[in-house]
C-alpha cells in the first residue's frame, strides 16, 4: 500500500499534465485570462538561476563526498564533472538536473541525477544498468525494509527517463511483494526520492544537505 507522503504527492500531481482538450480556434475566457498573466515569465529565469545555484552547492558537496567512496565505484565513473543541463518541455514543464557521479556507456549506467521539475518536484534519483544489475536488485531487496529506505521509490516504467509520478510508475521500496517479480523484467534499476514543491517544507530544504543524505542512504545498493 502507498504510503502517506506518495499519496500526497499523487494528490499534488493529479491536477497536472490533464487530456489535452480539443484545440479550438475560439477564445475561451480561461485563454484570455492566461494570456494576460505576466509574472510567470518575468521571475521565470531568476527562480531557474536560484535552481542552478542549489545544483551547483550539491555538485559540490557531491565532489567532495566521493573521494572517500571513489575506488568502490566502477571503472570509469566520472566523479568532478557533475553536468548541469537545462531544458524547456519535459512533458510541457521547464526542468534542470544534475548527474554526479555518472557513468553512461551503450551497456552500462551508473548515475545519481538530481531533477528539479517545475510545478512537479524535486527528485533525487540512482540509475543502474549493466551486467550487476541482478547484484543491485539482490541488495535492495536485502535493505528495502531499512529506515534509510523509507519514502524511497522504484521505477516501473518501462524506460528510466519516465518521470511523471503516478502509482503505475513508481511504488515503495518497501513494497517488496508488490515488485520482487516486476523487477525480472526490467533492464534498469532507479530508485528515487520525491520532494513535492506543494509541500509546506520546500522553501525551507537544504538541497545539498538532502542530496547528499540520499547518496549516503543509497549506498548499501550502489557501492562494492
Amino acid at each position: 500500500m502507498f504510503n502517506t507522503l506518495f499519496i500526497c504527492l499523487f494528490e499534488d500531481m493529479s491536477i497536472i499534465d490533464p487530456t489535452p482538450p480539443e484545440p479550438s480556434e475560439d477564445w475561451r475566457p480561461k485563454d484570455l485570462e492566461m494570456i494576460n498573466h505576466v509574472e510567470v515569465f518575468q521571475n521565470k529565469p531568476a527562480i531557474l538561476k536560484k535552481v542552478e545555484s542549489r545544483l551547483t552547492r550539491l555538485k559540490e558537496a557531491m565532489t567532495v563526498e566521493l573521494l572517500s567512496c571513489a575506488s568502490q565505484l566502477p571503472p570509469g565513473t566520472n566523479i568532478e564533472k557533475g553536468q548541469i543541463a537545462r531544458g524547456e518541455n519535459h512533458n510541457g514543464f521547464p526542468f534542470l538536473s544534475l548527474d554526479i557521479p555518472q557513468n553512461f556507456s551503450k551497456t552500462e549506467m551508473y548515475t545519481y541525477r538530481t531533477l528539479f521539475w517545475w510545478g512537479h518536484y524535486l527528485g533525487f534519483s540512482l540509475i543502474l544498468k549493466g551486467e550487476k544489475l541482478k547484484t543491485y536488485f539482490q541488495r535492495l531487496s536485502d535493505n528495502c525494509n531499512e529506515p534509510p529506505f523509507q519514502n524511497v521509490y522504484l521505477s516501473l516504467a518501462p524506460t528510466p527517463w519516465e518521470w511523471h509520478l503516478n502509482q503505475q510508475y513508481f511504488i515503495p521500496v518497501g513494497d517488496q511483494q508488490a515488485w520482487a517479480d516486476k523487477s525480472n523484467l526490467l533492464d534498469y534499476m532507479k530508485i528515487i526520492r520525491f520532494h513535492s514543491i506543494a509541500d509546506e517544507s520546500f522553501s525551507e530544504l537544504d538541497w545539498a544537505q538532502a542530496g547528499v543524505k540520499f547518496w549516503k542512504d543509497m549506498t548499501p545498493v550502489c557501492l562494492d
